[in-house]
């Protein structure tokens, strides 16, 4: 099966108000998927892992109970934000460059992103795809 993945252009490590590690990823292709996502208000949604046909990437593929999907391709030069995910993470994706929440923080003096137009996930983690399964 045939899955279009886009990897993340920006990438950032922090913490929520709770203390809890987050991983934020920007992936700009998302913006229609994301907005479809929260409109339908659902949260309820399932996670694989899988690696490519060539075995050079992963890629996180997210499934809401209402069928819409996204794929993140992480290519080698993304393998350290999965080394991130081997302890379950929260992970904010947003449809906003990072560089313009940071930039925005400053400008604001501000010690917080404020985000709009975001999926959040919980206790996110990677785990090894069975290399015995075809995808």
């Amino acid at each position: 099966m045939f899955t279009q993945a886009y990897s993340p252009e920006q990438s950032a490590f922090g913490k929520l108000e709770n203390g809890c590690d987050v991983l934020i990823l920007y992936v700009k292709e998302f913006k229609d998927k994301v907005k479809a996502v929260n409109q339908s208000g659902l949260s309820k949604y399932t996670y694989h892992w899988f690696a490519t046909e060539s075995k050079d990437a992963y890629v996180l593929q997210v499934t809401w109970e209402n069928e819409t999907h996204i794929a993140i391709r992480f290519n080698s030069q993304h393998f350290g934000l999965i080394a991130k995910l081997i302890q379950p993470t929260d992970v904010i994706l947003t449809t906003t460059p990072i560089s313009r929440l940071m930039e925005k923080a400053q400008v604001s003096n501000y010690n917080f992103l404020e985000f709009r137009d975001v999926v959040t996930f919980s206790k996110l983690s990677f785990s090894v795809p069975n290399s015995d399964s075809e995808t």
